[in-house]
């Protein structure tokens, strides 16, 4: 969405100046804030100065952001290095990013610390985005226990996942009531 000053960010000019007012005075939400915008508007090495600075002044958010970003652009260890340190943090997203790496390169030391971190918090979103990672990555048992639990936090698209899976088993009438509680059930982003 074009801020007001017509380019392809979210902030006016006047959110803008506030926001670098914020920067100037340390405020690592503001770096974070501000990185995301100037990535919004395609001013990347700005992005990640901000997201730099923003995490190594602690800001969770931004390492997690900054990790995103490396990995984005091909540097896998990189990513992996902050996200280690956010997802050790209790970030959730960091820990499936991690995951999510332990599923491509093969590494099931790195999977089995971190999905079970992911499975014992209490956010229905990674916990379907495990399951999807697993799945994808054909292993379905624990992809279909990682969609029960967010199941148990009422997530819809866990419900819906779950149902293609017993729908491709042949198990339709499963499928089908699980997809009705899907229909009244919260989509949890």
């Amino acid at each position: 969405m074009p801020g007001a000053s017509g380019a392809p960010g979210r902030l006016s000019d006047a959110e803008l100046v506030a926001l670098l007012a914020d920067v100037e005075r340390g405020d690592d939400v503001a770096m974070g804030n501000l990185a995301a915008e100037l990535h919004l508007r395609g001013e990347q090495a700005g992005a990640m100065h901000l997201w730099e600075r923003s995490w190594a002044a602690g800001n969770a958010v931004s390492g997690f952001n900054l990790g995103m970003q490396y990995e984005t652009a091909g540097d896998g260890n990189r990513a992996q290095v902050i996200w280690e340190q956010v997802a050790a943090l209790g970030d959730p997203d960091a820990m499936l990013g991690l995951v999510k790496q332990g599923l491509e390169r093969g590494d099931p030391a790195t999977v089995d610390r971190w999905a079970p971190e992911i499975l014992a918090q209490g956010e229905a979103f990674p916990i379907t985005a495990l399951g999807v990672a697993f799945r994808d990555n054909g292993d379905l048992d624990r992809a279909v226990h990682a969609f029960r639990r967010a199941e148990e936090l009422g997530d819809a698209y866990a419900m819906e996942y779950r149902a293609r899976l017993l729908t491709a088993q042949g198990r339709t009438a499963e499928a089908e009531a699980l997809l009705a509680k899907a229909a009244t059930a919260q989509r949890m982003l």
